[in-house]
């Protein structure tokens, strides 16, 4: 069952030193929803990906960008995190 958690997320900034600035992490918290997903497909077309994901019995469904190459990958245990909760496609049938 998906989760709200606030969690500590790293990100790239503008730093400066003596007046100069460059790239560098930064960390802030943030609050978002946690899926665990027991099993994820990930299809690939070059820049964009659908993802299909099952927890708890539930299936999730969306795109996402990304930069792979063309096929498909299988996840198992994935834990993800998201700013918005996902909703639900169905049961899992697989």
């Amino acid at each position: 069952m998906p989760q709200r958690m606030t969690i500590t997320e790293s990100y790239w900034g503008v730093c400066k030193k003596w007046g100069i600035p460059y790239p560098c992490r930064k960390t802030r918290r943030v609050t978002k929803w946690r899926y665990v997903f027991s099993r994820l497909k990930e299809y690939r077309w070059g820049v964009f990906c659908y993802l299909v994901g099952c927890e708890n019995g539930k299936k999730y469904s969306w795109y996402a960008p990304c930069l792979n190459v063309f096929g498909t990958a299988e996840f198992y245990n994935k834990e993800m995190y998201f700013d918005d909760e996902k909703k639900s496609s169905g049961t899992c049938n697989w």
